[in-house]
């Protein structure tokens, strides 16, 4: 089987930021940059996006599906309280058809805080695939323990309904996810180290957010001990991506957009099935 790599945005708003901007999309060197990276190392970009963002930068938005950049929805409001109900499941399908004269593909929830009911609305909205399960353990506010999980696509099914998981990228084992900020904050060799010892799936989605390549634009607004974890390595966050990038070009992956594999893996009757019954994702 090739070895596939997907590089993600979660397109949100900048961390704590009171007024709700995005500094990537505000700021015309910033975007130029990373459009120029991905164009370099000829790699395609799926942006899972905040859909409230739609009305204040939808021209920036539209502009962007020409530089061969997939879009799919991470949410409606980014409200960690509800990331997959029925309001913002319905109302970011809404935004996007409207946005894009499209309905969308995928999904990916707030901080990848997902369960079975949110999951199944996915799947009955008409959604085809999510990015929200890491197979791995967080401790923080926003913790989850989904160890039971493989590293590899699946496929959750709910009755007559399915929806196809595209997990994180966690190496082998230890079950330590490949996420920009991880990266950013343990270093780049540390990952090229443990992942030749620890493979990364045949088949690895990473995610980075447009506040880790400028986090010293923004560490006022992040309290406690964060703020100096998103600090670490921030002025080389720019060569961190590129390396990360680097990375798994030579581990052997080729780098493809989520919605192009879900197309591929769309009929694909050897994914492995997550049965989950009714009582289970009642809400």
């Amino acid at each position: 089987m090739p070895k596939i790599a997907c590089l993600t945005l979660d397109l949100e708003p900048d961390l704590r930021a009171p007024d709700g901007r995005v500094r990537l999309l505000d700021d015309d060197t910033k975007l130029e940059w990373l459009l120029g990276l991905l164009k370099r190392e000829a790699v395609p970009l799926t942006c899972f996006t905040v859909m409230s963002l739609g009305e204040r930068y939808a021209d920036r938005l539209r502009a962007l599906v020409r530089e061969d950049i997939e879009f799919a929805v991470h949410s409606f409001s980014h409200d960690r309280s509800q990331p997959a109900s029925d309001y913002e499941v319905r109302r970011s399908w809404d935004v996007y058809g409207n946005l894009f004269n499209a309905p969308p593909r995928g999904y990916r929830s707030p901080n990848c805080l997902i369960d079975y009911a949110g999951l199944a609305r996915l799947a009955r909205q008409g959604f085809q695939y999510d990015s929200s399960i890491v197979p791995s353990v967080r401790f923080d506010e926003y913790g989850y323990n989904n160890l039971s999980y493989g590293r590899a696509p699946f496929r959750f099914q709910f009755g007559a309904e399915s929806i196809i998981e595209f997990p994180v990228a966690c190496l082998a084992g230890v079950r330590v996810p490949l996420v920009f900020s991880y990266a950013k904050l343990f270093g780049i060799s540390v990952y090229r180290l443990a992942s030749a010892i620890l493979p990364l799936p045949d088949i690895a989605v990473t995610f980075f957010h447009p506040y880790d390549l400028y986090a010293g634009e923004i560490a006022d607004h992040i309290p406690g001990w964060k703020r100096y974890a998103h600090l670490r390595n921030a002025h080389r966050a720019p060569l961190l991506l590129a390396q990360l990038i680097t990375l798994f070009k030579r581990r052997g992956y080729h780098f493809a957009k989520v919605g192009d594999l879900a197309t591929g893996f769309a009929d694909d009757t050897s994914l492995p099935v997550v049965e989950v019954r009714p009582h289970s994702h009642a809400a």
